[in-house]
């Protein structure tokens, strides 16, 4: 498959004239809990050649395609928003840059990725992250009835804003590291663990009665991180270097 991936990636590169400079594996896949049946979500980055950043109508950033069974989903950022995403602590950027598993890389990437380091803003990602970790918990699990494996999405991105907050670095996003933030709380830890396993078998979680004690746990914390972003420094910084390295890139490369 992973062959596949990377002469899809070309394929894009030529389909839409642009140069990919980084590749990997997001979602299930590089959390470390897809069942058997999870589909491949390839998320890059990209630019494109000068004279495109010059038109005059506005030009799309984005590009997105998946195949035609849905196991393959691709989507890709242009570097100018992804630029723009750095600097408002865009939690999926994140993610993507420190996904395990990497389809592609070149040189451009290893100067970005620097950059990334020095305009990491954890109030900004807490804020991201407990967004939508609320999102998740109102959509998912505040009911009646409930897919448990939605506790899944929430419980991940609940560990992430604690990891921010004890840790002072961009989380993992390996499950099986970032789940050590619980380890003290044996409740959590369990029901946690419990639903890893069941994903990784494959089985279907189903629907139960909502699990009123993880709630509650989950509402508490909503309710802190909230509270902690809002109270975090917010870290202005020049964006020269940003647009430095726009410039070299495109116009030098």
């Amino acid at each position: 498959m992973k062959q596949k991936i990377i002469q899809k990636l070309t394929d894009l590169e030529k389909q839409h004239h642009i140069k990919i400079f980084y590749a990997v594996e997001s979602g299930s896949r590089a959390w470390g809990f897809e069942s058997k049946d999870s589909d491949y979500d390839v998320r890059f980055l990209y630019y494109h050649p000068p004279e495109w950043y010059f038109a005059i109508e506005k030009q799309k950033d984005n590009i997105s395609q998946m195949d035609d069974n849905h196991l393959l989903d691709f989507a890709g950022w242009d570097l100018k928003k992804t630029l723009k995403l750095l600097l408002k602590g865009n939690m999926s950027l994140y993610e993507w840059l420190h996904s395990p598993i990497v389809y592609k890389q070149t040189k451009e990437f290893d100067d970005f990725k620097a950059l990334a380091q020095a305009f990491y803003n954890p109030k900004t990602l807490m804020f991201s992250y407990v967004g939508l970790a609320e999102n998740n918990y109102k959509a998912y699990a505040d009911r009646e009835k409930v897919k448990l494996k939605k506790y899944l999405y929430i419980l991940r991105t609940l560990a992430a804003c604690r990891w921010i907050e004890q840790r002072q670095t961009p989380p993992p996003i390996e499950m099986d590291k970032l789940k050590e933030v619980f380890r003290h709380e044996p409740f959590i830890w369990n029901f946690l663990n419990n639903l890893i396993e069941d994903k990784k078998k494959g089985t279907e979680l189903g629907v139960t009665d909502s699990p009123t004690h993880i709630n509650h746990w989950i509402e508490k914390q909503l309710s802190y991180y909230k509270k902690l972003a809002d109270i975090l420094p917010d870290l202005v910084k020049d964006t020269t270097p940003l647009s430095n390295f726009f410039y070299k890139t495109i116009m030098e490369r």
